[in-house]
């Protein structure tokens, strides 16, 4: 009977007109995340072509030439020193057009191997010699990179091309940090609270189930669909970028675990990072650890919704209730330095991927609490006691039918 309370919920669900709108919006957002990453790719390679910057620099040395002509014809005491000052930023961009061209015949034989060789080989000898300790921690970690980048064959400027990898975490970190919140709200915040017409829950509630068991089959289904339909999307778009423009390299160094320390400066206390902290990993476990924190956050965020919906009898309240909270914290936490110390204990906050799992998120907040371990106990807690009120609470009230 269990199993056909959620097939039920499931055909409910997706009999609704708002599933496929809400869905669709995803899927042009994650289209124009495609559009966007594919724009910035392109002016990456225009920006830093030598082409580009041949064409920006004869641009500014026939505008000089053309400024310079113009002051010699009237020349007077006055510009004199204008005039010389001109003509040395003229041979100034003369002989960086003369570079540009030259690294532009050497372009196709530049080897970013030997490169990174080469600084690897600088850093190494440099350690012998370095006895500051926040300068030694330094270049081990980037020895650390390099060696990985190396090892694994990632070119320098590997972030900067849209692959397939690369648009994934950039889908993940900026669905986080803008959507998931408002999409899960307008996706489940009247799953309950909808049922509360007398109509549909005396056909639940005649049924020789348990209330306890009709409130988890809406639950699961809630879950379910929500982790479905928001991953999914962002698989299929990470399978469509990699098959068109190539997966990239799985093995790019991502900086994690990054600390901090309270010190005093200047008779202040201050948030300093500590030099050498963190460790670099593979861009397919930073892919896994954002999919693991996307999906925590998705899991806590409904359960919350659920909860909010099973207490309040009006959908659109439960929509209201739900949006207010998160707009406030929100802005709560730009004015208030005390509540983004406490922010490592609200689930809220954890929308910023990226920051948890470099750990700058502490750089925000101020709080050293703000780790990974503690946003996944918080999670816990929090799903634990959202449901756990939202089955007493409709188990306790009186329904009538």
């Amino acid at each position: 009977m269990f199993k056909g309370l959620v097939i039920n919920e499931f055909v409910k669900l997706f009999s609704k007109k708002k599933t496929y709108i809400i869905l669709a919006l995803f899927v042009l957002l994650s289209g124009v995340l495609v559009y966007v990453s594919e724009t910035q790719e392109r002016n990456y390679l225009k920006y830093n072509s030598p082409e580009y910057r041949i064409s920006n620099l004869e641009s500014e040395i026939s505008y000089q030439q053309t400024y310079v002509s113009g002051l010699e014809e009237n020349e007077t005491e006055d510009v004199k020193e204008e005039i010389i000052s001109a003509r040395a930023y003229l041979t100034s961009l003369e002989e960086q057009l003369e570079q540009a061209k030259l690294d532009l015949e050497v372009r196709s034989e530049f080897d970013w191997r030997e490169y990174a060789k080469e600084r690897i080989e600088n850093i190494q000898a440099d350690l012998e010699d370095e006895s500051n300790q926040d300068s030694k921690a330094y270049l081990e970690q980037e020895l650390e990179r390099l060696t990985m980048s190396l090892e694994h064959n990632v070119r320098p400027d590997d972030e900067s091309y849209n692959t397939g990898i690369n648009y994934y975490v950039g889908n993940i970190i900026l669905v986080a940090s803008v959507f998931l919140a408002f999409g899960l709200i307008l996706f489940n915040a009247d799953c309950v609270s909808n049922e509360y017409n007398p109509a549909t829950l005396k056909f639940l509630l005649i049924q020789p189930v348990s209330r306890i068991k009709v409130l988890l089959s809406k639950y699961i289904v809630m879950l379910f669909s929500s982790l479905g339909l928001i991953m999914l999307t962002q698989f299929v778009f990470f399978l469509g970028v990699g098959l068109v423009k190539g997966f990239g390299s799985f093995a790019r160094p991502m900086l994690v675990g990054v600390q901090y320390e309270y010190i005093i400066e200047n008779g202040k206390e201050v948030l300093s990072q500590i030099m050498g902290s963190g460790h670099y990993i593979s861009l397919s476990e930073y892919l896994l650890r954002g999919l693991f924190l996307q999906g925590l956050f998705i899991v806590v965020m409904v359960t919350f919704i659920f909860m909010i919906s099973t207490l309040v009898k009006s959908s659109v309240v439960s929509i209201t209730v739900a949006i207010s909270t998160i707009l406030g914290t929100n802005i709560v936490y730009m004015l208030s330095t005390t509540y983004r110390r406490l922010s490592a204990f609200i689930f809220l906050q954890y929308t910023e991927i990226e920051g948890i799992l470099s750990g700058r998120i502490i750089s925000y907040t101020g709080s050293l609490a703000f780790t990974l371990p503690t946003v996944i106990i918080v999670s816990v807690i929090s799903t634990v006691v959202f449901l756990t009120i939202s089955l007493v609470v409709f188990k306790k009230r009186d329904i009538q039918i």
